[in-house]
């Protein structure tokens, strides 16, 4: 099924600090076991499958499943990530149910303290409480937590903060909030009347006004390298959640789909692996170092790959050879991780590497390629661009996508060359004239030309000002 390589890569595993298999679903063991990995490292516990892996099951998995994450969501204390789902493997159902470290430690399930130790689970000593207490004051003065001078209730985006709290009641049914600012104290967002920076990168309206190396570029480029030669560039400067969705919307328009007609089927496919990127950029987000001024998050698309680089290197204890298996997920932001959790941008925890590669693989792309150098992550798609030496990204596909346009008094390869600057306006909007000719291989006179044809038949128009604006189609001319 659609996560079989989740459950292939845990057997592959020995039962340790990180991973515990189980046969059957007591609550209260397992209740010990997710307290105790979100003391210590964080984890995984597969249930349906004995000591020697052997796969046996789960009855009324889905019931189950759902009875035992509203058990672990309200009795461990404080509120902690929890994931639980049911993965079909080799006909059988299986539980996983997966935890990050937490952040606000010490973890307590009815009123005692777990922590693991090799593949045990064990009241915590006095040496093991003292140590939590010490990593629970050490991430009080993490960059998230501290005060952002300045700003009020009336710089967050009330509509995101609301949906989030929809997402919260139903994913920890006895919770109490009673509005808005409530919501923000429960989960240490805001602290001692002061809104955090997490809070900010989250909700704020403007964070950059706060925050200025919060901002997200992506930048088209036309060759195999950067420079001051591309064909587009975007500022994106929106909280997290506006982010997401204006940078995918982005992608989507800028990679396109391949659309194909058999007999009366009219069949779609992306031309990216829409779960990897998307994968990639929630990592990038999560995982990047806000605390830095000259931290940043860019993603490049040249003529032969695909880009997302962050600030903030990978964690220590974690090595490139790591992405490619379980192993333990070292969050540098958990306050903002947590919140995407709730708001299932996350829907797996610990297995976001895993998933891309698994997502290239099925769609057919090449698997990414991560690497960490000066303390920057950077996770490569090769052969993942939206452009090609031959233009084909932009020619091709013109009769499908866009109804074609007919200029009698031109021939027949001019109406070709329009409509393909019309496909590449579509593809990627805002370019101005030297772009758009250098990506159709045109001079700037003959490309101004056409360009002036589709404003006068009212399919294009420029928006913004001479210097940073660009063209883009009229919105229902086809």
């Amino acid at each position: 099924m659609e996560n079989n390589f989740i459950i292939e890569n845990l057997l592959q595993q020995q039962e340790g600090t990180r991973i515990e298999f189980k046969r059957k679903a007591d609550k209260g063991t397992i209740a010990k076991i997710i307290t105790s990995f979100i003391n210590t490292q964080g984890g995984d516990i597969l249930i349906g499958v004995e000591g020697d892996k052997k796969i046996v099951g789960v009855e009324d998995a889905e019931k189950l499943c759902a009875a035992i994450q509203k058990m672990l969501v309200e009795d461990i204390k404080p509120i902690a990530p929890i994931s639980a789902q049911v993965i079909q493997y080799k006909k059988k159902e299986l539980i996983l149910i997966s935890v990050w470290e937490g952040a606000k430690k010490p973890y307590q399930y009815r009123g005692k303290i777990y922590t693991r130790e090799n593949d045990a689970t064990k009241l915590s000593s006095v040496d093991n409480l003292t140590a939590l207490i010490k990593d629970r004051k050490n991430a009080d003065f993490h960059w998230e937590r501290r005060a952002v001078l300045g700003a009020t209730l009336q710089d967050l985006d009330t509509e995101q903060i609301n949906e989030t709290i929809s997402y919260y009641k139903a994913y920890r049914a006895d919770v109490n909030i009673t509005d808005a600012e409530d919501f923000l104290i429960q989960m240490g967002l805001m602290q001692h009347g002061n809104i955090t920076n997490a809070c900010v990168v989250l909700f704020a309206k403007k964070p950059m006004r706060f925050i200025p190396q919060s901002k997200i570029r992506l930048t088209i480029y036309p060759a195999t390298i950067s420079g001051n030669n591309f064909l587009n560039d975007k500022i994106f400067e929106g909280n997290i959640f506006n982010n997401i969705t204006e940078i995918l919307n982005y992608v989507d328009i800028t990679f396109g789909k391949s659309i194909t007609v058999n007999a009366v089927l009219r069949n779609e496919r992306y031309n990216y692996p829409l779960m990897a990127i998307r994968e990639g950029l929630l990592n990038a987000m999560i995982h990047r170092d806000y605390n830095s001024v000259n931290g940043f998050l860019q993603i490049s698309i040249f003529s032969d790959r695909t880009e997302i680089a962050n600030y903030g290197g990978l964690p220590t204890g974690i090595k490139i050879s790591d992405l490619k298996k379980e192993h333990s997920s070292i969050l540098r932001n958990p306050d903002i991780a947590q919140i995407c959790f709730i708001r299932k941008y996350i829907e797996m925890l610990g297995s976001g590497t895993l998933r891309m590669i698994s997502d290239c693989k099925k769609n057919g792309f090449r698997v990414p390629v991560w690497t960490d150098k000066e303390n920057i992550t950077t996770v490569m798609f090769p052969a993942l661009t939206a452009v090609s030496k031959s233009n084909e990204g932009v020619s091709e596909g013109v009769s499908e996508g866009v109804n074609k346009l007919n200029f009698v008094e031109e021939s027949e390869g001019v109406n070709s060359e329009i409509n393909a600057l019309y496909e590449a306006i579509e593809k990627m909007p805002g370019l101005k004239v030297p772009a758009l000719a250098e990506l159709l291989n045109k001079g700037v006179s003959t490309t101004e030309r056409y360009i002036k044809k589709l404003k006068a038949a009212n399919y294009i128009s420029f928006i913004g000002v001479p210097k940073t604006g660009g063209y883009f189609i009229i919105k229902g001319q086809k």
